[in-house]
């Protein structure tokens, strides 16, 4: 109501960028205000069917714990032993409760642990996904994956440590998603 006394509208809706072509889920809520007069949107969902992890990062060479390679910000991230034994349990999409009771962890982040379901589209991305496995490879899935998760071209590259690469990438909008919504406020822009 502040907004409208000084002559705005606001809106707020939660979208998901999977609805957007990004192979992720991502729900964030979008305000979007303008003078009152103008008729304010959100853009409509795009696509016909999510991406799946698997279609977004399986053309990328796969890597061994701590394995580099030729494609920037595709390098692995060097496991201990305990944590690719941990790994070694989980399946496709499976989590941690598949590890063995004795070696598993008791307590704490229940999104640790697991492994990415190849079928769907990614859980949300964060600046620490260092616990999330990917799906069929026994380490954390790189940079440029995550990247990739979050629908950055892979001429889009990354600087600083692999820690602030990572926390670059989890704190960032879906370039896709961000698209949508600037395409449809371009369209409000134009209609005034």
């Amino acid at each position: 109501s502040r907004f409208n006394k000084i002559g705005y509208n606001v809106i707020c809706k939660i979208l998901n960028s999977a609805d957007y072509g990004v192979p992720q889920i991502r729900k964030r809520v979008i305000f979007i205000g303008s003078s009152k007069t103008q008729n304010l949107l959100f853009p409509e969902k795009n696509i016909d069917s999510y991406v799946a992890v698997k279609s977004a990062i399986n053309d990328l060479p796969g890597l061994k714990s701590g394995d580099k390679s030729n494609i920037p910000n595709h390098n692995a991230m060097d496991h201990s032993e305990q944590m690719l034994a941990k790994m070694s349990f989980v399946s496709d999409g499976g989590n941690r409760y598949k590890i063995p009771e004795a070696i598993r962890p008791k307590s704490g982040d229940i999104r640790k642990y697991i492994r990415y379901d190849s079928s769907k589209p990614s859980i949300t991305i964060t600046g620490d996904m260092r616990k999330v496995f990917h799906y069929s490879q026994n380490r954390a899935l790189t940079v440029r994956e995550l990247a990739r998760l979050q629908s950055f071209p892979d001429s889009f590259i990354f600087d600083g440590t692999s820690i602030s690469q990572q926390q670059q990438v989890g704190n960032s909008v879906p370039p896709l998603m961000a698209e949508a919504i600037a395409d449809v406020v371009k369209i409000m822009i134009n209609n005034k």
